[in-house]
């Protein structure tokens, strides 16, 4: 089956650009294998694969199509991973239709994700995000999803699907939708309250900029540890760090807080697809937006490369149990600890009998040592109608 993909993709054109002159053999493109060079490839070796969407019919960012062969360049000339791994580039998805393309990403993602391998989409509008949930889902029913936005992209029923809109379109469709999600980095003044009211309407979470940095990113680790799925805008980012984008915007993330999403996002041990999307080439002066997102596509993989196999690959008995017990509300939580790393999770009662394990931060134990209820732990309670 995965030998019919080549009829799938074009092969990626692009000329490397090395990040430095020395070390031939020690930069990422001696870890990648170009698709229509070597088709026979074994999957049971390979452990991401990269994917351009060269289309940008569904955005405002109209040079976005060709960001995957641009990304590249800067990306395969940055250093080698720590660790080995395999990737495989399988090329740019083709597609006469729009639709034809939304299908060909479904069913690949699900072929990839049954394979157990990674796909790191580039390029395109972030209107690709639905293909990909439309895969997760058949693979996962219950999965969650992290996007990586300054807005919400959920519109009213009047508006045909876009970039814009893609949100609403996924999370209306119960074949689609996920079981959690998480808008990560958005920006009170850029959305409605419609917006906000259909987020908070579907037990969704919303995680502000200013909240990021008021609680200090290592409190976003939690949350990127827990999706399965993550779809980033790289319009995201303030204009000074990433000028490719139709709106001049002078606040958002900064260019590292990104890569250390990404790389919190590579290190999840849940995480089976990501997608960057939004960069238009046609204005990104001195190829600066290009770079980022090549080095935050480098810092997903140098996450991957870097796992700790913790859970849900590990055991919680293997880690270290906390039970504390609020007097105040006569109620008991139980933690989990990875001395090694300092990850922890927190166990959340549902109406089964069986529970739920959500990643979290020391800062939600150390609440509860202090009597008071996790926000993180309460807010899952009002999900499960506890």
């Amino acid at each position: 089956m995965t030998e019919e993909w080549i009829h799938y993709f074009d092969k990626a054109n692009y000329n490397i650009s090395p990040a430095f002159e020395d070390g031939e053999d020690e930069k990422l493109d001696r870890q990648t294998i170009c698709f229509h060079d070597s088709p026979n490839v074994n999957w049971e070796e390979v452990d991401v694969v990269l994917i351009g969407i060269g289309d940008a019919r569904n955005t405002v960012h109209k040079g976005c199509d060709k960001a995957p062969d641009a990304v590249r360049s800067v990306l395969l000339g940055l250093r080698a991973l720590s660790k080995e791994l395999k990737i495989v580039d399988l090329g740019n998805l083709r597609g006469k239709t729009i639709d034809d393309r939304y299908k060909a990403l479904s069913d690949i993602t699900l072929s990839l994700l049954n394979l157990k391998v990674l796909p790191i989409v580039i390029g395109g509008g972030q209107d690709y995000t639905l293909p990909l949930a439309k895969g997760m889902k058949q693979f996962k029913n219950d999965y969650q999803l992290a996007i990586v936005d300054s807005k919400i992209d959920w519109l009213s029923d009047k508006y045909d699907y876009s970039a814009s809109s893609f949100l609403g379109f996924i999370c209306h469709d119960e074949s689609i939708a996920p079981r959690d999600l998480s808008m990560v980095g958005v920006q009170k003044y850029l959305y409605s309250q419609y917006q906000e009211n259909k987020i908070k309407e579907a037990t969704y979470d919303i995680y502000r900029l200013g909240q990021l940095r008021q609680h200090g990113h290592v409190e976003t680790e939690p949350i990127m540890r827990d999706a399965d799925l993550v779809s980033v805008d790289v319009t995201s980012v303030k204009q000074s760090d990433l000028p490719g984008r139709i709106v001049a915007m002078p606040n958002g993330l900064a260019g590292e807080e990104l890569c250390q999403l990404m790389w919190y996002a590579g290190q999840s041990d849940r995480l089976k697809a990501i997608g960057v999307f939004e960069l238009d080439i046609e204005l990104d002066i001195n190829h600066q937006g290009c770079s980022l997102v090549a080095q935050a596509i480098w810092h997903i993989l140098e996450g991957y490369a870097l796992r700790y196999n913790d859970y849900p690959v590990k055991v919680l008995d293997e880690y270290r149990q906390f039970i504390v017990f609020l007097d105040d509300y006569e109620l008991e939580i139980k933690f989990y600890n990875n001395q090694s790393n300092d990850r922890w999770w927190v166990e959340i009662p549902t109406q089964s009998d069986k529970c739920e394990i959500i990643a979290c931060g020391r800062s939600d134990f150390e609440t509860a040592s202090n009597n008071e209820i996790p926000e993180k732990w309460f807010r899952y309670i009002q999900k499960n109608d506890l």
